[in-house]
């Protein structure tokens, strides 16, 4: 069967790999598997992704000849762009706002040449002071903003994930930001709130998302994580990291009566002031809350590193009680590298497609990319 006939993803996380592949073939239409990374270093990461690989290829009697790749990585930047342009009541039109995104695309380029683009997303259109959240077609102006939002991903970055698969025979076709493809398919699930605060904790890293009206209005990486609770832990109760992990594990996935034992206040402690930190850390950038007003909102912790939230309670500070609910989303590797099919193969209106992108033939997961949504 044709590679073509399948389209595969993987989470490249830092503690663990998602390899997700989809296709008609295969039961319930798609094959996913895991694969931890026991340690940091590159000889285990290059095995732990050669097992994953080995093990789908073997599992759906096909080679992987190509893969889009998931990740986060505190060195992802954000770049907001305004651009205003006097068009003096000339009409509206995809091409001509197209054309005006090119350019910036360029100027980004060309001041940011040590990065690549991961997304372009258009957040907002502005036509003589009123704001549309699609583009108006036919319609006359004398000013146009367009507001975007660029997500850039060093090159260096790019190159040594290319190289890494390279040696397990497998190339790249695309790569995205985790955290956002994640966040995107989960707004779904809140359709009650008006904004969403996702709190992303991973093992070495940690993002905030912020949605409004469904439309992403603030990302921010933080090179902090779950690895910083276990390394908490090993310095507390001088043990190795291994253990140190096992204990958090263990605390993970029961209730803590910290009543009952000295050394359990003292950890629950120890991974309260930590957690409290990466809140902290994640707020930190943002100026106020005026965007909340007459809203509803919600904070919602995912990742494999808030998973003790789910069974240990912690309180946010005073200054974070802005919130109506918050809530723990529970993850699984299905769910997240669904969250990659869903994004490459549904319609997203509000990010910019500047080439079309053939990945699959006609006639299987047919897909058009489009500039803008019709």
């Amino acid at each position: 069967m044709s590679n073509e006939n399948l389209f595969s993803i993987i989470d490249f996380g830092s503690s663990k790999l998602r390899l997700g592949t989809f296709a008609k073939h295969l039961p319930n239409s798609k094959y996913i598997c895991e694969e931890k990374i026991k340690t940091s270093s590159e000889e285990e990461l290059n095995q732990s992704l050669k097992n994953i690989i080995l093990k789908t290829e073997k599992e759906i009697n096909q080679h992987l000849k190509k893969v889009d790749v998931m990740i986060d990585t505190p060195q992802i930047l954000t770049v907001d762009i305004s651009i205003k342009k006097k068009i003096d009541q000339i009409n509206i039109d995809e091409s001509l706002v197209k054309q005006f995104i090119l350019e910036t695309k360029i100027e980004i380029e060309r001041n940011y040449k040590n990065f690549k683009i991961l997304h372009l997303l258009i957040l907002n259109y502005i036509l003589d002071d009123k704001e549309f959240t699609n583009l108006p077609i036919n319609i006359k102006a004398n000013i146009l903003i367009v507001e975007l939002k660029f997500m850039l991903i060093p090159n260096e970055t790019i190159d040594y994930l290319r190289e890494l698969f390279k040696k397990n025979q497998t190339g790249i076709s695309n790569i995205h930001s985790s955290s956002y493809l994640k966040t995107l398919n989960y707004i779904k699930y809140f359709e009650n709130f008006d904004t969403k605060f996702f709190i992303d904790i991973g093992f070495e890293k940690t993002s905030l998302i912020i949605y409004k009206k469904n439309k992403l209005k603030y990302i921010n990486y933080l090179s902090i994580g779950g690895a910083h609770i276990t390394k908490d832990i090993s310095k507390v109760l001088n043990i190795s990291l291994d253990d140190s992990e096992s204990f958090k594990q263990k605390i993970n996935q029961s209730n803590t009566n910290i009543n009952n034992d000295k050394t359990n206040d003292l950890l629950i402690k120890v991974i309260h002031a930590r957690m409290e930190e990466i809140i902290d850390l994640s707020f930190k950038r943002l100026e106020n809350y005026d965007f909340l007003s007459n809203t509803n909102s919600i904070l919602i912790f995912t990742g494999d590193g808030s998973k003790i939230l789910s069974k240990n309670s912690i309180f946010l500070k005073e200054k974070y009680n802005v919130f109506d609910e918050m809530s723990f989303f529970e993850e699984s590797s299905d769910l997240i590298c669904s969250s990659g099919y869903n994004y490459m193969f549904s319609e997203n209106k509000d990010e910019a497609i500047l080439a079309k992108r053939k990945l699959l033939k006609k006639g299987f997961f047919e897909k058009l990319f489009y500039f803008f949504s019709k």
